[in-house]
């Protein structure tokens, strides 16, 4: 059996629960399982997470769950018939790492999808579309209507190493000077650095910057005024290089709830205010009831 044909047999698989993988490959040699094999073998779905507000938070007293990627990474295992069991906290430096490494099947927050980054994981279909703005502390003008000013080497941004916001400032603010948080750092350190002197600016998304705010009273951030996003990215899942088989099955699965019109009721319930987050339009919304 080819490989297309033995992929196709496999989405098959998936509506019958019925699933055979195959240990030689076509000389004999031993296959290295997949995580896509072992996913359609087991029914279960290993995931990292990413800790955000409102994508994907856990109760410290009840451990109860909560966030729009868990609910639609868990409507999308109903879809396919898997259990998904959240089985590692990661960051954004290394979650890469870690799904190459084989320890979890799929990256089930969402993070932006990104050329400095699609070497070393696979994307799926977006979910919602984020966009990143210039932050600095409350009365700094010195960027406003001119955001070509801060790529200057007389300024610092404040980034996390490895990250998506590393490859932003790399590549719109060459010149700037970086201080860069550690891997599994989270945005309020960053935040920290540019009400601390510490950076000039930093990017960020406007609802984590409310909430800093609100429980920063005393000392707050502001958005550059008169430019547009530094970036605008797409919020996808992940999965290790070379899972072409998963991140297609995952990306089926998001495509359907997306037309059903469950993705836009979750990302409603999550958002801190009505439209924040861009989102993908359907080409064709049903009217089944969610």
């Amino acid at each position: 059996m080819n490989k297309t044909l033995s992929f196709m047999a496999v989405v098959i698989a998936l509506g019958t629960g019925f699933f055979v993988a195959e240990a030689r490959g076509p000389q004999g040699e031993t296959v290295r399982e997949t995580a896509f094999n072992r996913v359609m073998k087991t029914r279960e779905l290993r995931c990292a997470y990413i800790s955000r507000p409102n994508h994907f938070e856990t109760d410290s007293a009840t451990g109860q769950r909560k966030g729009m990627d868990y609910e639609i990474i868990e409507e999308a295992a109903k879809l396919l018939n898997l259990k998904v069991f959240w089985v590692e906290e990661t960051g954004y430096g290394a979650y890469a790492e870690q799904l190459n490494s084989g320890k979890e099947d799929a990256l089930c927050t969402t993070v932006w999808a990104n050329s400095a980054l699609a070497p070393r994981v696979l994307f799926t279909v977006p979910t919602i579309y984020s966009q990143l703005y210039t932050y600095v502390r409350q009365g700094d003008t010195r960027f406003d209507n001119n955001i070509e000013e801060l790529n200057n080497e007389k300024y610092t941004v404040s980034v996390i190493d490895g990250s998506a916001l590393k490859a932003v400032a790399d590549k719109g603010f060459p010149k700037a000077k970086q201080i860069a948080a550690p891997q599994l750092s989270d945005d309020s350190l960053l935040m920290q650095d540019v009400i601390q002197n510490k950076a000039d600016a930093g990017f960020f998304l406007g609802d984590i910057v409310a909430r800093f705010n609100r429980n920063n009273p005393q000392k707050t951030l502001k958005r550059v005024t008169g430019v547009a996003p530094v970036k605008v990215f797409p919020e996808v899942f992940a999965v290790a290089i070379g899972e072409f088989e998963l991140r297609e099955v995952l990306a089926v699965a998001l495509t359907e709830l997306h037309n059903n019109g469950t993705i836009e009721r979750i990302v409603q319930k999550y958002e801190t205010s009505p439209g924040e987050n861009g989102r993908v339009r359907s080409s064709y919304m049903t009217q089944e009831k969610l």
